[in-house]
């Protein structure tokens, strides 16, 4: 029998903290009709427009299949555009359209306040601790 208990795993607890955040903010996509997969290229393509496919589905953590169903989705929907690189046509470049950012922009704030509330447990202190050693751990992996 191990000396660790599950609880005591870092995967696990990893895991735990990402579902139990993710799923509170989810229920705030399904309001706006939004998938947490869609959120995700969404949110990318706020963060950094001109986007490349391959480097967009490294960002959202999928696989670039799946990546490139939603964004024919989302495209379909009128909140994204594909632009042909003028150096190289082989290049597309990904980047919401007004009607796009007009869905993402509320979205953004409220996921501002519900980070907030996520970290509110946190001193400010353990928060840039919390941060940076987030930051140090997804670097080495």
């Amino acid at each position: 029998m191990s000396d660790q208990h599950f609880d005591d795993y870092l995967l696990y607890q990893l895991a735990m903290v990402s579902h139990g955040a993710s799923s509170q903010f989810h229920a705030e996509l399904t309001k706006s009709g939004i998938k947490p997969v869609a959120w995700r290229i969404l949110y990318c393509l706020w963060s950094k427009p001109d986007m490349r496919l391959t480097e967009l589905a490294r960002h959202v953590l999928f696989k670039q299949p799946r990546v490139t169903k939603q964004i024919v989705q989302l495209e379909q929907e009128g909140l994204i555009k594909k632009t042909i690189g003028p150096e190289d046509r082989r290049n597309v470049y990904l980047r919401l359209t007004v009607k796009g950012r007009k869905l993402v922009q509320p979205l953004i704030k409220k996921s501002a306040q519900h980070e907030d509330q996520v970290l509110s447990v946190l001193s400010k202190a353990d928060r840039v601790k919390f941060r940076k050693t987030l930051s140090v751990l997804i670097a080495k992996l």
